[in-house]
C-alpha cells in the first residue's frame, strides 16, 4: 500500500512540474497562429526525422544485445527492441522509470536476470552522459562568446559561480571529509558482508551487487567492441540528424547550418534530461531560448496583440515528432510482447 502511494506521489509530482513548465512556456501563445504555423510546416522533413528517431531506437536495441553477449545471453533483436521501446514509453509516464521497465520486459521475454540487465543499462547511461558532456564542451568552446554565454546564462545559471565560491571557502574541508566518509563506508560494507555473509538478506544484497557489477564490466569483456562503437556512433549521429533536418521543416529556421543543428540537439538533449515526463516544457523553453541567438525571437501580432513565437513553433515540431515516434514504437512493442505472452500461454496449455 505504501509503495503504491509513493509511486502515485512521484508520478503526480513530476506531472505537476511538467504542467507548470508547459503553462509557463505556452501561457502567452496565440494558439490559432501556432497551429497555423505547424500546419504549414514541410512534413517531408518531419517524417524523415521520425524515421531517424525510429532507427536510433533500433540501433540502441542492437547495441544492448551486443552488451549482453559477454554475460552469456543472446536475446533476439525483437525482444531487445521491445524492451527499449516500452522503456522510452514508460519515461513519458514517470521519468527514469523506463530503465527499470525495459529490464523487466527483457527479463520476462528472455529470462535474463534483472540485476545483470540493470548493470548494462547503468553502463549505457554513463556512456551517453559522457558523450553529451563532450558535445556540450565542444559546442561551448567553439564559439564561447555566443554558445558559451548561452549555457552559462540559460542552462547552468550561477551554478559555476556557487561551486567556485564553495571550493574557495569550504571545499578544502568538506571534500576531504566526504572522501574519508566514503572510504569508511566502503570498509564498513566490506566488514558487514564478511561477518554476516550467511545472512539471507545480506546474501540477496550481495547477489544483487554482483549482478550489477557483471553488467557494468561487459564493456571490457565484449568481443564485438567495434560493433558497439559503431552503434554508439550511429545512435548519436541519428540524434543529430533528426534535430538538424527539422530546421528545414520550418521556414524561419531553414537557414541554419549543420553546426547550428548540433547546438540545438545538445540544448534539446539537456531539456530531455529534466526530471519531467518526456522533457515537456523544459525542452521547449531551452530550444526557444537557443534560437534567440539566431535572432528568431518573439514578435507582437499587429492584429491580436498576442506574442508570435517562431522559436516555440520549431521546438514544438521537434518535440512532437519525437513524442509521437516514442508512443508509436512503444505501442507496437506492447502489442508484440502481448502476442509473445499469448503464444507462450497457448503452448503451456497443449
Amino acid at each position: 500500500m505504501v509503495k503504491r502511494i509513493w509511486s502515485a506521489t512521484k508520478y503526480y509530482f513530476f506531472l505537476a512540474i511538467g504542467v507548470i513548465l508547459l503553462y509557463i512556456v505556452f501561457k502567452d501563445v496565440d494558439f490559432p497562429w501556432l497551429w497555423n504555423e505547424i500546419k504549414h510546416a514541410h512534413f517531408g522533413w518531419v517524417l524523415l526525422s521520425f524515421f531517424c528517431g525510429f532507427l536510433a531506437m533500433a540501433s540502441r536495441a542492437w547495441r544492448w544485445r551486443i552488451m549482453l553477449e559477454p554475460l552469456g545471453y543472446k536475446p533476439s533483436f525483437l525482444n531487445c527492441f521491445n524492451g527499449v521501446a516500452i522503456g522510452y514509453l514508460s519515461n513519458i509516464a514517470l521519468p527514469r522509470m523506463g530503465e527499470v521497465v525495459r529490464c523487466t520486459i527483457l527479463n520476462q521475454t528472455s529470462g535474463i536476470p534483472v540485476t545483470k540487465l540493470f548493470g548494462t543499462v547503468i553502463l549505457e547511461r554513463v556512456i551517453d552522459v559522457l558523450i553529451l558532456l563532450s558535445l556540450i564542451t565542444l559546442v561551448f568552446f567553439t564559439q564561447i562568446d555566443r554558445f558559451g554565454k548561452f549555457f552559462m546564462n540559460e542552462v547552468f545559471g550561477d551554478t559555476f559561480a556557487k561551486l567556485s565560491t564553495f571550493l574557495s571557502t569550504s571545499g578544502w574541508i568538506v571534500i576531504p571529509m566526504l572522501v574519508i566518509l566514503l572510504v569508511s563506508f566502503l570498509f564498513l560494507v566490506r566488514y558487514i558482508f564478511s561477518r554476516f555473509g550467511e545472512n539471507k538478506i545480506i546474501r540477496k544484497i550481495a547477489e544483487f551487487g554482483r549482478g550489477i557489477s557483471d553488467g557494468l564490466i561487459t564493456l571490457f569483456k565484449m568481443k564485438s567492441k567495434g560493433a558497439f562503437l559503431l552503434h554508439t556512433g550511429i545512435i548519436w549521429s541519428l540524434y543529430f540528424i533528426m534535430t538538424w533536418i527539422c530546421v528545414y521543416a520550418y521556414d524561419p529556421t531553414s537557414a541554419l547550418g549543420a553546426f547550428d543543428g548540433l547546438f540545438l540537439m545538445v540544448v534539446g538533449g539537456l531539456g530531455m534530461t529534466a526530471p519531467v515526463q518526456g522533457g515537456f516544457g523544459a525542452f521547449h523553453y531551452l530550444v526557444e531560448k537557443a534560437l534567440f541567438l539566431y535572432d528568431i525571437k518573439p514578435s507582437i501580432s499587429p492584429i491580436t496583440g498576442a506574442e508570435l513565437r517562431p522559436g516555440l513553433v520549431f521546438a514544438t515540431i521537434v518535440h512532437s515528432t519525437q513524442f509521437i515516434m516514442t508512443v508509436a514504437a512503444g505501442i507496437l512493442a506492447l502489442i508484440s510482447v502481448a502476442f509473445q505472452r499469448k503464444k507462450k500461454d497457448a503452448q503451456k496449455t497443449h
